[in-house]
């Protein structure tokens, strides 16, 4: 059985797709770490996961910059080019995605995730303090 020009390139298409399927899938996993350490070493995007250790502010470029701080009470100084997030000050935990860049000495984050006190907590809490 011969194999037609056509059937070649259609496997050929296939076989790139394929690959590029599985670099893209390949980079949209992100290792999530809670330590500054592991971050700054790492050569990939990742998902650092810590405390706010100050209340940010924007630097002379307009970023908004602010220090992370790990389970070890290591910090990390944060840059994200988006605007604050909502209910920053109030948060329990955030999450940068991004990456550490050594030139800027600084994580630059693509996104951040901000987690807040529930209301339901609050609720709680209150509840716990009237009893």
């Amino acid at each position: 059985m011969k194999i037609k020009p056509l059937h070649i390139a259609g496997i050929a298409i296939i076989l790139i797709a394929v690959g590029f399927g599985a670099y893209g899938f390949r980079d949209g996993f992100r290792s999530y770490t809670t330590s500054v350490d592991e971050a700054v070493s790492s050569s990939r995007s990742v998902q650092l996961a810590g405390f706010l250790g100050s209340t940010g502010g924007y630097d002379d470029s307009g970023r908004f910059t602010f220090d992370i701080q790990d389970e070890n009470g290591k910090l990390l100084k944060v840059v994200s080019d988006d605007p604050r997030p909502a209910n920053f000050e109030q948060a329990i935990s955030i999450v940068a995605i991004g990456r550490y860049d050594a030139g800027e000495r600084a994580f630059m984050a693509d996104d951040l995730l901000v987690k807040c006190p529930s209301k339901y907590q609050e609720q709680l809490d209150q509840q716990a303090a009237s009893n």
